[in-house]
């Protein structure tokens, strides 16, 4: 988002009695002013951002289980070494906090096919707006082995809800992957579903039976949702967020991570650039498509791939 700017009109109507500002005061005022307006302007914003790398203190070496960790330094290895020593956490998780997805099923990739990693947070409204247009595209792939997906989840907007939303939807998401991962497509477009995704600028309570209620319609078992309640992967959910929020490789040219971020065969794709040239966020889909390599009227066509691959570049938009 790009906020209009608005000036606050004087309130007397005139200006006041001068004060004359010896020259090196001046400039520390100004300098000062210039600042505070680049606060205001961030915080107006509206976007989702975190800003730079860990502390260096927390980027020091670090070790797990007696040995050199190995992947994780595109971010805090510290957080890293928390992701891993999470007691409670999905077995089909990968070491990232990441979820797969693919025809094979959870946890697997489908050969030769470009991979797609979403990172979301359920409170996120683009993220909504977003996955409302691709995630049924990447669904039909996804099942005809055309993609591999991946999503991570984060919980920062826990902070504008009243009662860790993002968190208990993070748990819920991760419990049916784990429990249930014939659903796991259905129930992530679920909670993003316009009418249900509650409103971060008025957040209204969302009990874990809602969610429930919410997976159960669209096919996970009672017995499964069930068990939302008992947040068994709620440290998960926030080290994960904590690790993915210092990653390198999914900060923008700005070296600022937003929500939502993708990223096809590991590579970001510019979502904002594929919106303007596609003739607008609804047909998001469609750049997709052809960032992919593949024809809209192909898509859920087993046996017909992608021209990317697995590795290639992401084509233009």
């Amino acid at each position: 988002m790009n906020p209009t700017e608005q000036s606050t009109p004087d309130q007397n109507g005139h200006p006041g009695q001068q004060e004359t500002v010896p020259p090196g005061r001046r400039r520390g005022i100004i300098i000062s002013a210039v600042a505070l307006v680049l606060v205001l302007v961030i915080l107006a914003a509206g976007l989702y951002v975190w800003h730079g790398k860990d502390q260096a203190g927390r980027d020091a070496q670090a070790t797990v289980s007696g040995e050199t960790v190995a992947k994780g330094p595109t971010g805090s290895k510290t957080a890293y070494k928390e992701l891993q020593e999470v007691k409670a956490k999905p077995s089909v998780a990968d070491k990232e906090g990441g979820l797969t997805i693919s025809a094979g099923g959870i946890n697997t990739k489908a050969p030769n096919a470009p991979s797609v990693h979403v990172f979301v947070d359920p409170m996120c409204p683009w993220c909504g707006k977003v996955g409302r247009v691709i995630d049924p595209e990447l669904e039909k792939m996804v099942k005809a082995g055309q993609v591999t997906v991946t999503y991570t989840f984060l919980n920062f907007l826990d902070k504008v809800s009243s009662d860790q939303y993002s968190t208990r939807v993070g748990n819920a998401l991760a419990t049916v992957a784990e429990q249930d991962p014939n659903h796991f497509l259905d129930f992530e477009a679920a909670v993003f579903e316009e009418g249900f995704q509650p409103d971060e600028e008025d957040y209204q309570p969302v009990s874990d039976q809602d969610l429930a209620n919410q997976a159960v319609k669209v096919g996970v078992p009672e017995s499964v949702a069930a068990q939302f309640a008992e947040g068994r992967y709620k440290d998960w959910v926030q080290k994960v967020n904590d690790y993915t929020i210092t990653r390198t490789d999914v900060e923008d040219a700005k070296g600022e991570f937003t929500t939502p971020t993708i990223m096809i065969n590991g590579r970001l794709w510019d979502i904002s650039g594929a919106g303007k040239a596609s003739g607008g966020l609804q047909h998001l889909d469609k750049a997709l498509l052809k960032s992919l390599g593949i024809d809209d009227d192909k898509v859920g066509m087993q046996g017909v791939m992608p021209s990317i691959g697995s590795t290639g570049i992401a084509l233009p938009f």
